[in-house]
């Protein structure tokens, strides 16, 4: 029966190829397919590479059967014993077809696994180091505690007893109940006719608002916001605008609004919600829209809000 590299070498000659287009279109290098056509598989980095180069080399001329591979099994089988092996060593067999040198003395792994080992033995040592210094001034620091307590030092720490006293009884006192805080009384307060002064502000609308009760208030300027909090039973908010300004309030009859230095009174309800809105000339309270209620007949009936 022809060799692996007859059979290879005569099926790529019959198909017209030369050798470099074949190793450009499986990726092998030339020299590794010429070793594989004078069956020089030595030459090769080893047997895994072997087969793999063979079996690239067979597939891409259509010639990889089971005649090629048992030849090819049968040139590549390995020796029971290797040259580079000690007397009576063997080859290790990796699966079914592959095999490997056992590790010579000396090698990386053989060196790598050297290193661990005394990696291992140095942490031992590190470790049982650490626990005896640990111990140790455990020891010094009871044997100080004891000496200045006035009580003879032990030679073993485990051997103190641990035998500690309940505290004596104390008598129970019971606990005064707090005081409770009375809530804060808002007083109303009558229009005052003096409020908070806005004078000082450049515009030709002056708005001073002061709170008797708390309440939530928003004052709009010239299209902007720029009032928006609650103010709090005694608290001012003072703006200023050129074009117009609204101010509107959620405790209508719980604030004063002082309108270019005038008060203008009450602008609604205690409790009520009320929008007032000011122009240079003059001021108007804007009231609150009515919601219309059905009524059997099918027609509504405005219900004031």
């Amino acid at each position: 029966m022809a060799s692996v590299g007859e059979i290879l070498k005569r099926e790529r000659e019959r198909q017209g190829l030369d050798l470099a287009t074949i190793a450009e279109r499986t990726r092998i290098k030339l020299q590794y397919l010429q070793a594989l056509e004078r069956d020089d598989f030595d030459s090769l980095p080893g047997r895994f590479f072997a087969r793999s180069f063979t079996t690239q080399y067979a597939e891409h001329l259509g010639v990889n059967n089971e005649q090629l591979q048992a030849e090819l099994q049968r040139q590549i089988a390995p020796p029971e014993v290797f040259s580079n092996a000690g007397a009576g060593s063997e080859a290790i067999q990796i699966g079914r077809d592959f095999y490997v040198d056992p590790l010579p003395e000396g090698s990386a792994s053989a060196v790598s696994a050297r290193k661990l080992t005394a990696s291992v033995v140095m942490l031992a040592a590190v470790i049982v180091a650490c626990g005896t210094i640990f111990w140790l001034w455990q020891r010094s620091q009871i044997s100080s505690t004891l000496a200045e307590s006035g009580k003879p030092a032990v030679s073993d720490p485990a051997s103190i007893p641990e035998t500690v006293s309940p505290p004596a009884a104390q008598p129970l006192i019971p606990e005064a109940a707090p005081t409770p805080t009375p809530a804060p009384v808002v007083a109303e307060q009558a229009p005052a006719a003096g409020l908070t002064d806005a004078s000082t502000l450049s515009g030709r609308i002056k708005l001073a608002v002061t709170a008797k009760e708390q309440t939530w208030l928003r004052i709009t300027v010239d299209g902007k916001v720029k009032v928006e909090r609650v103010l709090m039973a005694g608290e001012s908010s003072v703006t200023a605008g050129n074009e117009n300004a609204r101010i509107l309030l959620g405790n209508a009859g719980g604030v004063d609004v002082q309108f270019n230095g005038e008060n203008i009174g009450p602008v609604g309800p205690r409790g009520q919600v009320r929008t007032v809105e000011f122009t240079p000339e003059k001021w108007t309270v804007v009231e609150p829209v009515k919601k219309v209620a059905p009524v059997n007949d099918g027609t509504s009936q405005p219900v004031a809000e």
